[in-house]
């Protein structure tokens, strides 16, 4: 049987392991957009979780993470620890009966995400990784354009994943975390290929993107970590030139589509809220565009202002009130983690090690 629409629009009950800076985004802000509860909260350290509580409004503290798994009260259990601690708990929660949102990237290599993913065949819950970027309507709106011929036919795709370096304490900087670039950003690259290959295929079967080469320039302190990566690849045989970075000297989430009669630009896909535009160039950008620089037409979209991780958390509840497994997000999930696996090789560096035994 299926929910009552007015279960489904019930407020999900949110427990978060982890008082992080993401969560502040993810949970904080988006919650109080779309109305979900702040259940309770459980960090390393209970007093550090009794303030947090207290500052953002969290019903109840658990003393520790496993007593917030046990909480059957929750509906959602958001996983916003350090990346090499995802899978772990993840798998601790699922074990739980809980329904997880847990950051990206899912676990530290292919191997550990499968033993997550095995628990899901028995499991009461589910689990979703938190590509928020991916429930903007400004992402919908760039396929379209490109779906209805609005830039000719697709020549060229270019992302960067690029940001100034966090400091040497940051766990993004451990190997034993599941640090690097690639893992903090460049997962958000090779998702949106894998999404753009969806859904801009030529038939049912999506375009996966294939790797052509990959370059490494490692973290100085610790050469098993990627401070930048450059690789080529390929989608459906469009050329991809991919760049991530944690020593940028400055911040570049673009995706830039370029076709034989004109390009199209979200300046900051991640997190388009932010910046606000969508900029079409060439034959496609239509009547009323004004002359770029370089002569061609340029128009600008305006995309919404509504933050994506607001779009994720109201896509989170309506799965948790259906009931929906999301095998097809999961399969990206995974081929997310296989290129990232890929390219580390590729790259010369190591696999990040996982924690996850079985």
């Amino acid at each position: 049987m299926s929910a009552s629409p007015h279960a489904e629009a019930a407020p999900l009950r949110i427990g978060m392991l982890g008082a992080s800076r993401i969560a502040e985004l993810a949970i904080l802000e988006a919650s109080a957009a779309t109305g979900e509860i702040l259940a309770a909260v459980a960090a390393r350290d209970p007093e550090r979780a009794r303030a947090y509580a207290a500052e953002h409004g969290f019903a109840r503290v658990h003393e520790d993470y496993g007593a917030l798994l046990a909480d059957d009260s929750l509906d959602l259990v958001y996983i916003g620890l350090p990346n090499g601690l995802h899978a772990e708990w993840t798998a601790r929660a699922l074990d739980a009966g809980r329904n997880v949102l847990v950051e990206k990237p899912f676990a530290a290599n292919l191997a550990e995400f499968d033993r997550v993913a095995a628990r899901l065949e028995a499991a009461e819950g589910w689990a979703w990784e938190a590509f928020h970027y991916a429930d903007h309507p400004a992402l919908a709106r760039l396929i379209a354009i490109v779906r209805d011929g609005g830039i000719g036919r697709l020549r060229q795709i270019e992302v960067r994943m690029e940001m100034p370096a966090p400091p040497a304490s940051d766990p993004r900087w451990s190997f034993d975390l599941a640090g690097g670039a690639m893992m903090d950003l460049g997962c958000y690259a090779l998702n949106v290929l894998l999404l753009l290959g969806e859904e801009l295929g030529a038939d049912p079967t999506p375009a996966i993107p294939q790797l052509r080469s990959a370059r490494a320039v490692p973290y100085a302190p610790d050469p098993r970590v990627d401070a930048t990566v450059e690789a080529e690849l390929s989608l459906a045989g469009i050329p991809v030139d991919l760049r991530t970075s944690m020593e940028s000297d400055g911040w570049d989430f673009s995706l830039r589509l370029v076709g034989d009669t004109g390009e199209v630009l979200l300046p900051n896909f991640v997190k388009p809220q932010e910046d606000g535009r969508l900029i079409v160039r060439g034959g496609g950008a239509g009547a009323g565009a004004a002359e770029a620089a370089g002569g061609a037409a340029e128009r600008v979209e305006r995309v919404s202002g509504t933050s994506s991780y607001a779009f994720q958390l109201r896509r989170i509840r309506a799965a948790v009130r259906g009931g929906e497994r999301a095998t097809a997000l999961l399969a990206r999930s995974r081929r997310t983690m296989a290129l990232i696996d890929e390219i580390s090789l590729a790259s010369g560096l190591p696999l990040r090690p996982g924690r996850l035994a079985d």
